[in-house]
Parts: structure tokens; C-alpha cells; sequence
């Protein structure tokens, strides 16, 4: 995977994280939506080779 592409799949599961915090905030039918968007964004992004998802990575949380 490189560093490029590495970056793109970051950046779409930071912004799907960012949505799911402000549903947990918030829970209401907007903010589900807005998850639920985002989540499909980040589903046809990995269908469609725009983005690669990586087989393995390490978490240091």
C-alpha cells in the first residue's frame, strides 16, 4: 500500500469517525443520516478502487 493511499483510507475513516461522535453527541435522525452518508461515501470509495483498505495494520490507541 503506499503512503499516498495509506493517507486516503486515514482520512475517510477519520471523517467516518467524526460522524459517529456527533451522532453519540447527538443522536437524532440528521446526524444519522449524516453517518449513515458517510458510511456509504466510504463503501462505494472502496468498491470503486478509489480507495484501498489495507489487510492488516497495528493500532497504537
Amino acid at each position: 500500500m503506499s503512503k499516498s493511499s495509506r493517507y486516503e483510507w486515514r482520512d475517510q475513516q477519520a471523517a467516518l469517525q467524526e460522524r459517529m461522535k456527533g451522532f453519540l453527541a447527538n443522536p437524532n435522525s440528521e446526524q444519522m443520516e449524516a453517518v449513515l452518508a458517510e458510511m456509504r461515501a466510504y463503501a462505494d470509495a472502496a468498491q470503486s478502487g478509489h480507495i484501498e483498505i489495507p489487510q492488516r495494520w497495528t493500532s497504537y490507541n
